[in-house]
């Protein structure tokens, strides 16, 4: 009997690649871009799961002092100027996220900048980027402390500096293991740039983006901000589309799930894609800019997702889901922030998993 995951699961994973590549290719210039890149942010997160048997034999769990939890390590590529999840998968949560990374920089496309949060910057992975056929543009925030260059750096008074970083121990042993072979005398160029956070923080990015003229401090601090947006999805997946609420106690429902949830997502951000001319008639008139509920949005699509593929005129339910959407609309705060507060896993989304707990959808 073939592996549960080859029969379902790549049926819903294939329909959003074919989504995702239509909207690239359909819609030509209308494809939000920063200086020609397609600007994308990857991330990982955990989801809690269900505490059978099968399910911890595949992903396993972690485990604390007060006992063991069942989890999975989810992975996403998401384009932050289109709302869209590029690409997703659920995996066991053994795999680290870097591990994960790693196999994925192939898949980048050619004209992507790729932003990456403070866990992910090491010499092996910016090595990979930069000696792909065609190098891969990337920013990453680090650690104050991350290797020597960067420490002097954040001492100094200069807000950028172009260094050369040495290959490390344990790049050279896990390239190695890609079948990379590197001595500790190879090295990479990097451009470090540093600035203060209006809460009086100083961050560090590295990038392969060397010209000042080009890419400024003032660029690259806009876009790192832009990665906010793959925690915002995150958010609205876990609590609006309910990622870790189940159809079944099997990996297979777990996996089909997952990946179901991802092609409903882009559905949602492709049809509110289409409320823009309306939105901005409205921001013309208005204060503040306007943009579609996507709570609301999401419980007007909930109800008519099945209708989208068995529908003879799909084009009519979409026409009335886009309708629906641009009548519910909010403004958009700006500059408004909350700081982060660690919270236990019972407080920190709107659903727990439950095990006698089946969505409709």
């Amino acid at each position: 009997m073939p592996a549960p995951y080859k029969t379902i699961a790549p049926f819903f994973q294939k329909w959003n690649q074919i989504l995702i590549d239509n909207f690239y290719e359909s819609y030509g210039n209308h494809v939000k871009r920063w200086k020609g890149f397609r600007v994308q942010a990857i991330d990982g997160s955990t989801e809690y799961l269900l505490d059978k048997k099968e399910v911890i034999a595949h992903f396993g769990t972690q485990d604390n002092q007060f006992g063991r939890t069942p989890m999975a390590r989810v992975m996403q590529i998401f384009d932050v100027l289109n709302n869209l999840i590029v690409w997703g998968d659920i995996s066991p949560i053994k795999e680290s996220e870097q591990s994960l990374m790693a196999a994925l920089v192939p898949k980048l496309s050619e004209d992507s900048l790729t932003l990456f949060d403070r866990g992910y910057p090491s010499f092996a992975l910016m090595f990979l980027l930069m000696n792909e056929k065609k190098p891969r543009s990337f920013v990453m925030r680090c650690k104050l402390g991350f290797n020597k260059e960067v420490r002097e750096f954040v001492n100094s008074g200069k807000s950028s500096k172009i260094v050369e970083f040495v290959a490390t121990d344990n790049a050279i042993n896990g390239l190695k293991e890609l079948g990379i072979e590197i001595t500790n005398m190879t090295t990479i160029k990097i451009r470090m740039v540093k600035f203060k956070l209006s809460s009086g923080i100083t961050e560090v990015l590295l990038t392969n983006l060397y010209d000042e003229t080009l890419y400024s401090l003032e660029d690259l601090k806009y876009l790192y901000g832009l990665r906010w947006k793959i925690e915002t999805s995150y958010y609205s997946q876990k609590n609006h589309q309910q990622m870790e609420q189940f159809s079944g106690h099997r990996v297979i429902c777990i996996q089909q799930d997952y990946l179901a949830g991802l092609l409903t997502a882009n559905l949602q951000s492709l049809i509110e894609k289409q409320g823009d001319d309306y939105l901005q008639k409205v921001n013309e008139r208005r204060k503040l800019d306007y943009k579609i509920n996507r709570n609301v949005s999401w419980g007007a699509l909930k109800h008519q997702i099945v209708q989208l593929f068995i529908a003879k005129k799909p084009k009519e339910i979409l026409l009335l889901l886009q309708k629906e959407f641009e009548r519910n609309i909010e403004p958009v705060r700006p500059e408004r922030s909350n700081p982060r507060k660690k919270k236990t896993k019972r407080l920190n989304g709107k659903y727990q998993t439950f095990t006698n707990y089946k969505r409709a959808v």
